[in-house]
C-alpha cells in the first residue's frame, strides 16, 4: 500500500500563541495578538480571516492599516496565501474576492475622522494591524457598531506592539495592565463581548528564526533600552518615543490615609466625544504630589458632574474631622468648560461649568500651559516627587506613560491618543507645583566669599 498523502494547507498556525489565538475564533469576539517584533502578527490576521470563508457572501471583512504605504506589507502577505484558497485580488478596489461571495477589503485611515465613511457598512470580520499606531481607539470603538449580519463567529482581530500614540488606551482596553502575561478572557459589561490579549514574542516565530537566525541579535542592538524592552520582550510597561521614560512600578504606592493638613486639589479634563477624566491630588509638607484617586468615563455633562462629585465625596483616603471625602481647595478645569451652548434661545445658553455648579461642584479655571506644565511634571518624576495610589490612580498613570513626544516640538506632547488623564494631571500640577527648597548646608570659605560679593553687588545696585 502506498503511504497516505499528507494534506497541504494554504496557511497553518505555528504552535504556541498563534495557535491559541486561532482556536479562540468562536468564543472570543475581540482579540489583540502580539506584543513584540517578529511574532507573526500580520500572518495571523490572514489565517484568522480564512477560517470562515466557507460562509460565502455572509463572510465580509475589512482590514485596516494606519497609512497607505503601510498596506504594502499586509498586501504582500495576502498575495502569498490567499490565491491558494481561490482568492482573486482586485488591484483597483484593494479587495480580495472568492467565488462563493466572501470578500475582504484592505483600507488605510490617515485621519480618524475618515471612519465615518464606513458607519453604514456591515462586516462579519474587522481587522486592525498595528492598532497602537492610531492616534486613539475612537475608530476601533466606532467600527464595533458595523459588526453585524447573519454570519457565524463574527469577531474583531487586532495586532500591535508596545508604543504608539494610543499605547495606553490599548493596554487598558485589553486589560494588559491587570494581566501582563495575557491569556485571560473577560467579558465587557456593556457590549457582552469577550475580550482577550494573546502575547507573542519573536521566539514563538520559529519560521522567522529559521530563515533569519540573527534577527534577535539585531533587535538587541538597537541601543535604546525602551525599544529593546518593547520590541524584543513585548513589555507594555515600556513605551518607545514616550515623553516620560519612567518605570511604572517605581511610581505606584500602597494607598494610605491622607493627613488632615495636606491640602487637596481636583483637576479635570473634559470631553464629550472623548472621555472625561478627573484626578484627586494631595500635596505633602515637602511639596511632593500624590495622585490619590481618579475618575474616567464617557458620557454627558450631568453624568460627569455626579461622577466627579462622587470621586471627591467617596474617597476613602481623605477623611476630614472623621468624615470620609474631605473637599478639595479647588476643582481646576480647562477653559472650554465655560463655553456657552445654546440649543434654543440665547437666554437658555448654558455651559458645562453651569451643569457642574448645579451638582455642587464649583470649578476654577486651570492654568493650561503645555510646555511649562510638561516640564513641571517631568521635574516631579525625575526627583521622585510624584506618586500614584495603586488601584485608584492607574488610569492617570497609564495615560501619562503613554503620551508621545511631539517630533516638531520636543518640549511638548503630541496631541491625540489617550492623553486625557495626562492633561488632567498637568492642569493640577501647574497649580500646585513648587520647586523643592534646597537644604541649608554649611558654606565653605569660597562659598562665603561669593555670597559676600553678591550681597555687596546687590547693595551697590539697589542701594
Amino acid at each position: 500500500m502506498s503511504a497516505a498523502v499528507q494534506p497541504t494547507y494554504a496557511w497553518s498556525p505555528q504552535l504556541g500563541p498563534q495557535l491559541n489565538a486561532i482556536v479562540a475564533r468562536n468564543v472570543v469576539q475581540e482579540l489583540l495578538f502580539g506584543g513584540a517584533r517578529g511574532g507573526g502578527k500580520s500572518s495571523y490576521l490572514c489565517g484568522d480571516w480564512l477560517q470562515d470563508i466557507e460562509q460565502g457572501s455572509n463572510w465580509r471583512g475589512i482590514l485596516f492599516r494606519r497609512s497607505y504605504p503601510e498596506l504594502d506589507e499586509i498586501i504582500r502577505q495576502t498575495l502569498e496565501i490567499f490565491p491558494l484558497t481561490g482568492g482573486v485580488w482586485k488591484v483597483g478596489a484593494k479587495e480580495w474576492r472568492w467565488a462563493n461571495g466572501a470578500q475582504l477589503s484592505l483600507r488605510h485611515l490617515d485621519n480618524d475622522a475618515d471612519i465615518v465613511n464606513y458607519q453604514g457598512h456591515s462586516y462579519s470580520w474587522i481587522g486592525w494591524d498595528e492598532l497602537p499606531t492610531w492616534p486613539s481607539m475612537m475608530p476601533y470603538r466606532q467600527m464595533l457598531a458595523t459588526l453585524r449580519g447573519p454570519a457565524q463567529n463574527k469577531r474583531v482581530r487586532a495586532t500591535g506592539n508596545p508604543g504608539g500614540r494610543c499605547h495606553g488606551e490599548v493596554k487598558s482596553y485589553f486589560a494588559i495592565d491587570r494581566w501582563p502575561a495575557g491569556n485571560v478572557p473577560f467579558r465587557d459589561r456593556r457590549t457582552g463581548m469577550v475580550r482577550l490579549f494573546v502575547p507573542s514574542r519573536v521566539q514563538d516565530n520559529q519560521i522567522l528564526l529559521e530563515n533569519d537566525p540573527d534577527y534577535i541579535q539585531r533587535l538587541q542592538g538597537v541601543g535604546d533600552p525602551d525599544l529593546v524592552r518593547a520590541w524584543l520582550e513585548g513589555d507594555w510597561d515600556s513605551s518607545p518615543g514616550s515623553m516620560f521614560s519612567v518605570a511604572r512600578d517605581e511610581l505606584l504606592v500602597e494607598p494610605f490615609e491622607i493627613p488632615d493638613n495636606w491640602p487637596l486639589f481636583c483637576s479635570l479634563d473634559y470631553g464629550e466625544q472623548n472621555p472625561t477624566v478627573g484626578c484627586l491630588l494631595a500635596v505633602d509638607y515637602d511639596d511632593d504630589v500624590w495622585v490619590v484617586s481618579s475618575y474616567y468615563a464617557s458620557g454627558a455633562g450631568a453624568e460627569h458632574a455626579r461622577g466627579v462629585k462622587n470621586l471627591i465625596e467617596q474617597c476613602p483616603f481623605t477623611k476630614g474631622r472623621g468624615i470620609v471625602g474631605r473637599s478639595p481647595r479647588q476643582v481646576l478645569a480647562p477653559s472650554d468648560m465655560w463655553t456657552k451652548r445654546a440649543p434654543g434661545e440665547a437666554s437658555q445658553a448654558r455651559s458645562v461649568a453651569d451643569t457642574f455648579q448645579e451638582a455642587g461642584v464649583f470649578l476654577t479655571r486651570a492654568n493650561m500651559d503645555r510646555v511649562n506644565g510638561w516640564r513641571n511634571v517631568g521635574n516631579l518624576l525625575h526627583h521622585g516627587r510624584l506618586k500614584f495610589f495603586e488601584g485608584y490612580a492607574d488610569p492617570i498613570l497609564d495615560s501619562l506613560l503613554s503620551v508621545q513626544r511631539d517630533t516638531r516640538n520636543p518640549e511638548d506632547v503630541a496631541k491625540g491618543g489617550d492623553d486625557h488623564g495626562a492633561d488632567a494631571l498637568r492642569y493640577g500640577v501647574n497649580h500646585v507645583y513648587k520647586a523643592r527648597r534646597r537644604a541649608n548646608a554649611k558654606q565653605a570659605d569660597g562659598d562665603r566669599l561669593i555670597s559676600q560679593l553678591l550681597r555687596d553687588e546687590m547693595q551697590g545696585r539697589y542701594g
